[in-house]
């Protein structure tokens, strides 16, 4: 599927809730690292996020994804990550490339981010407000998991980001 300019609403802001939710959880060194041992093992950090964002707002994730999240992921997002990963660190001669490289990665992440949201947005269902926010992180997380079976370790990365969920929900919420 191509990812034209046309398919992407005009009015998907990047400084979103979803975003700044991001910003904040990926600064706990251990939900980002379970995060990209999760995206090493075939999983969407956007998926991540959501699903993590909506389980703290009491909110449920179906699992389901809008045609251009998964649309800009492929033809965007994870080329530019492959580029990046493609390029070898601390070498004088592409340091330059893989850095503008990296923010444009950033960026385009940024904009799947904003394009999750307003799909979230429109397709939310809220949780019963007795649920533990970690308890619901940890169904949300299963339904955007790409797999059905998960061995032990996947099962310790996903409580390792469902604790630090409840951590972040404690604290403050506001934009990074």
């Amino acid at each position: 599927m191509s990812c034209s300019g046309s398919k992407i609403p005009e009015d998907a802001d990047p400084e979103n809730p979803l975003w700044h939710f991001a910003c904040r959880f990926w600064e706990s060194p251990r939900a980002q690292e379970a995060c990209l041992e999760l995206q090493s093992r075939g999983w969407s950090v956007t998926r991540i996020l959501s699903a993590a964002w909506l389980a703290s707002r009491g909110s449920s994730f179906s699992g389901g994804e809008s045609q251009t999240v998964t649309a800009w992921r492929s033809q965007v997002t994870e080329p530019l990550r492959t580029a990046r990963k493609y390029i070898t660190k601390n070498n004088p001669r592409t340091d330059i490339v893989r850095e503008y490289i990296a923010r444009s990665e950033l960026e385009a992440e940024r904009v799947e981010l904003a394009l999750a949201y307003e799909a979230l947005v429109s397709d939310t269902q809220t949780g019963s407000s007795r649920e533990a926010t970690a308890s619901l992180a940890l169904d949300n997380l299963l339904a955007a998991a790409p797999e059905t079976t998960m061995d032990k370790g996947t099962g310790r990365l996903l409580d390792t980001l469902a604790r630090e969920l409840s951590i972040l929900a404690k604290g403050d919420n506001g934009p990074c």
